[in-house]
């Protein structure tokens, strides 16, 4: 990631083609607690769960998100034991570059709730849904999404991976799904009509998904104004797309570096979640 301001330019023209696409009027569950009855603490909120969120393309259900960034237990005091679990709850983040996260979403000892990276339009999907919602869950979701992207560690992880080649990039969500190629648009702060150029436009809905258009509205909850960063050269080059807050600017990070250690948010599917140990709250 880089974050020199100066490399920014406002956009430019309207795209007609991608800038006037109108999603229908949409209406979402409300946001539920899920919680973890066996943790000591007063809170045992352990995740948020969203329901009808295509996780991953043509496949939707309902998912937890993790309550913050993926953590270890205290110490790890039970790596040894073959208990060790991975929570939401303590204090130490797991910090693991792209291949790592890769291995770790696979290891059921380490990760037996299913935690997954969340792809860029997941994420901004699960964002937006937080942010249309007005309860007392939706605001404690949204408090966590301001953390996340506000975080000392600069950026949050997806796993989005485009590969650049010359003046195009293949973009890949999940890690490995083919999402298609777009062209490379240039460094951009985004403009407060949504009047990007049509390479923005065309950026944005490969590498964001179908809720690109309010990406914008969406980010600057949290920073503002909303960069786009892409590498400096057009050379052949691998990177994640991050996402996150410098010095006040949001920034959707296109210029990842892949071996960078960065923490993330996780989202696992509720069937992982089983009772009686799980509970789905309504407040």
């Amino acid at each position: 990631m880089h974050s020199t301001s100066e490399r920014f330019k406002p956009a430019g023209h309207k795209a007609q083609e991608l800038s006037e696409i109108v999603l229908p009027k949409e209406t979402f569950k409300p946001i539920q607690r899920v919680i973890d009855t066996t943790l000591e603490q007063d809170d045992k909120t352990i995740g948020y769960l969203y329901h009808d969120v295509e996780y991953t393309p043509g496949v939707v259900g309902r998912v937890v998100l993790s309550k913050g960034f993926l953590r270890v237990t205290d110490k790890e005091l039970r790596k040894n034991t073959g208990e060790w679990q991975t929570l939401c709850d303590t204090d130490k983040e797991l910090r693991k570059n792209t291949g790592e996260w890769q291995k770790y979403e696979k290891n059921d000892i380490e990760n037996p709730l299913g935690w997954f990276v969340p792809s860029a339009p997941v994420t901004l999907e699960l964002c937006y849904r937080t942010q249309q919602g007005d309860t007392a869950i939706s605001r404690e979701a949204q408090r966590s999404w301001r953390e996340t992207f506000n975080s000392h560690m600069l950026w949050s992880l997806t796993s989005t991976i485009l590969e650049y080649e010359k003046e195009r990039a293949i973009v890949y969500h999940n890690w490995t799904t083919n999402a298609g190629t777009t062209p490379t648009a240039e460094n951009t702060i985004l403009d407060h009509s949504g009047n990007n150029s049509p390479i923005v436009n065309t950026f944005l809905r490969a590498t964001l998904g179908q809720r690109y258009s309010a990406a914008k509205k969406t980010f600057e909850k949290y920073g503002s104004p909303v960069a786009l960063c892409t590498p400096k050269d057009n050379s052949t080059s691998k990177h994640a797309l991050v996402l996150g807050v410098f010095i006040g600017r949001f920034d959707i990070g296109a210029d990842g570096t892949l071996d960078y250690y960065r923490p993330a948010r996780g989202v696992s599917l509720l069937k992982n979640f089983k009772s009686p140990q799980y509970e789905v709250h309504d407040v």
